[in-house]
């Protein structure tokens, strides 16, 4: 239980912070530092380096098609998400098998939740920091993005259970909760 509240904090740290904050310095070292105490503290999984990784490239190439499509726009003209965004899936992997978890035991649930809270967070996200448009007609990006989302939990449901997430490497012990 103490896994899932420590997890839960930190992300309800991380997201306003990668949000709000106005430099990458903080994000990045706030980040780092969280990642380390998931990997070497809160994180009792097999591979938990390689899931958080997996879900990080995912996660970036998604945002980047998004960004490059022009649906989603960076105030500085680039076609990719802004750093803080990227931060921000580092953070998200972290909590997604943790303090998310019952989204990994439904791919329906896991289908809903990401198709509302999903394209909600980018909305929050653009409107709270100021640095990432909607592309008009707005209504055309929320769609991509429910798809999108829809598609991406229960495809991250999926992949947890994959092999190469949940072996235990030879003569390696998982800690007990």
């Amino acid at each position: 239980m103490w896994r899932f509240v420590v997890n839960a904090v930190l992300f309800d740290i991380a997201w306003p912070l990668c949000v709000l904050v106005d430099s990458v310095a903080i994000i990045a070292s706030f980040t780092l530092a969280n990642l380390l105490v998931h990997l070497f503290i809160v994180a009792d999984k097999p591979k938990e380096w390689l899931w958080v990784a997996a879900i990080w490239f995912c996660g970036a190439a998604m945002d980047t098609a998004v960004f490059a499509s022009g649906l989603l726009v960076n105030e500085s003209g680039s076609p990719f998400p802004p750093a803080w965004l990227l931060l921000l899936w580092v953070n998200f992997a972290t909590a997604l098998r943790y303090s998310m978890f019952f989204l990994q035991k439904n791919a329906w649930l896991a289908a809903l939740v990401g198709g509302i809270f999903g394209p909600f967070s980018y909305w929050t996200g653009s409107w709270l920091n100021g640095t990432v448009d909607f592309s008009q007609p707005v209504i055309l990006p929320i769609i991509v993005l429910v798809a999108l989302w829809a598609l991406f939990m229960p495809f991250t449901t999926w992949l947890s259970r994959r092999r190469i997430f949940t072996e235990v490497p030879q003569g390696q012990v998982v800690r007990e909760s």
